[in-house]
């Protein structure tokens, strides 16, 4: 199975937070403006976009298990971005805990599957001796 639930210390002076990351969680993304479209080869997008996913996912539990309401959620969409920045190393052992929890796949089974698509790209549009590209995931991973 799976974990699909992690504690996370996102602003000094606050308890932890419980993020549950299930596919309910996508139906805050209207309430509180998120946008999940980017662009795969910007690397700062796709890591804002997990600090989105963090703060709906820490709303999904808190309504989820009976804390109050998504308006009542004692944190703001702007305290997982800070946190993001300011915790880069417990930011990126969430994002690896959350890609098998969303994906169903670990992070290095993803990198496998996105360089092999990507090698029967090139053998069938480019000529031999060209530099493999790393994958989006390949990069983001290599950051933490």
């Amino acid at each position: 199975m799976i974990p699909v639930r992690k504690k996370v210390v996102v602003k000094e002076g606050v308890a932890a937070v419980e993020l549950l990351l299930t596919p309910h969680l996508y139906s805050f993304k209207e309430q509180f403006g998120v946008d999940f479209s980017v662009r795969l080869s910007d690397a700062r997008e796709v890591l804002e976009n997990y600090a989105d996913v963090f703060f709906l996912a820490a709303v999904n539990a808190w309504v989820l298990d009976g804390h109050g309401t998504a308006e009542d959620f004692p944190l703001t969409r702007g305290d997982f971005h800070a946190w993001s920045v300011q915790q880069p190393r417990e930011f990126g052992d969430c994002v690896k805990f959350a890609i098998p929890a969303i994906t169903g796949k670990t992070p290095a089974e993803l990198a496998r599957q996105a360089a092999e698509k990507e090698a029967s790209e090139e053998t069938e549009e480019e000529p031999e001796g060209k530099k493999k590209r790393l994958s989006w995931i390949g990069r983001l991973l290599k950051r933490f």
